[in-house]
């Protein structure tokens, strides 16, 4: 895709530019999605602000459709500075730091208003400050909606899923919530999933109507349940090791420019979740007149034994407690 503005500079291999007569730096940003996607719709943001907000001296070259990897791939290309930029799921982010597994919990947030009550306050803030001793800088929640279930058969009841094979992030907690519903938590690639889901080495997934209407995915499945079991935050990051060798008024614009980013998405991705929902009511049986009750009692006791796995067991409650107000 090409970049929104132009700037002149010097590029190394390695995404960073910093040549002793050369001002001018080019940074790598990697994507999942498709640019259509409010995920890639954001990144084409957050690269125009860097170019305005830093005057021209950082460019930021937006990568779509995975071209420069994988997540779990991708979160190594930041952490060694290979790439710039990455919007990934906090499941992923549980591979360098275990406790980033606490979002993929389900129903630990009670609704959208919670969740980013929770995202943008200083507690969160300081709960994810600790990637940066793995290399990786948060530079912005993103939102990613509410994760349902969607299947070649119809997923009702935590009953349904008996036998069945569902993919999951590489998440610990994803995995152990599957199983903890009745059925068996699979780990697939993002970019394998299509062609998972078409040759049944898994029975169904669970993700939001936006990624079901990029992806393709009502193509290979005829069911989608809205039960939202668990709001998992995207997040953009940048590698520490990168960003520390700008110069600081960079390092402010790039922030800056986060924080943007991070308001941008919120209603691009309001806006594309009504759309999508449409779209996928179109093309699968949607299932929307779920009784969540059951799904939380299957999981209930996967709170405390997961909370207290992860030593993070003192913010589980307060997430809970918190979820009372709204």
């Amino acid at each position: 895709m090409k970049p929104m503005f132009h700037v002149a500079g010097t590029v190394l291999a390695a995404a960073l530019s910093l040549a002793a007569n050369a001002a001018d730096i080019t940074l790598k940003l990697n994507s999942l999605h498709t640019a259509e996607h409010p995920v890639g719709i954001s990144h084409e943001f957050f690269a125009e602000r860097v170019g305005i907000l830093t005057n021209g001296t950082v460019e930021v070259e937006v990568h779509t459709n995975r071209a420069l990897g994988d997540a779990v791939e991708s979160v190594q290309s930041i952490r060694n500075g290979t790439i710039a930029f990455f919007t990934v799921s906090s499941a992923n982010l549980s591979q360098v730091m275990p406790q980033m597994d606490m979002f993929s919990l389900p129903f630990v947030f009670k609704n959208a208003r919670h969740y980013w009550w929770y995202l943008t306050s200083d507690r969160a803030a300081a709960f994810v400050k600790p990637l940066e001793d793995k290399g990786i800088k948060v530079l912005a929640f993103m939102d990613s909606g509410a994760r349902s279930f969607f299947s070649k058969d119809p997923i009702r009841s935590p009953a349904d899923l008996k036998g069945k094979k569902i993919r999951v992030m590489a998440s610990p907690v994803a995995v152990a919530m599957i199983d903890a519903m009745g059925g068996t938590g699979v780990p697939v690639a993002w970019g394998e999933l299509y062609n998972a889901l078409q040759t049944g080495v898994v029975d169904g997934a669970e993700n939001n109507p936006p990624s079901i209407r990029s992806m393709k995915f009502y193509e290979v499945t005829n069911h989608f349940t809205i039960n939202e079991h668990a709001r998992i935050p995207d997040i953009l990051v940048m590698s520490k090791k990168l960003f520390d060798r700008l110069s600081p008024e960079q390092q402010a614009a790039i922030d800056q420019a986060g924080k943007e980013t991070e308001a941008f998405m919120r209603g691009a991705w309001a806006s594309s979740e009504v759309s999508s929902l449409q779209f996928v009511k179109e093309k699968m049986e949607v299932i929307d007149k779920v009784d969540k009750q059951p799904f939380i009692d299957a999981v209930t006791p996967l709170l405390k034994k997961e909370g207290e796995r992860l030593g993070v067991s003192a913010e589980v409650d307060y997430l809970l407690e918190s979820g009372r107000k709204f």
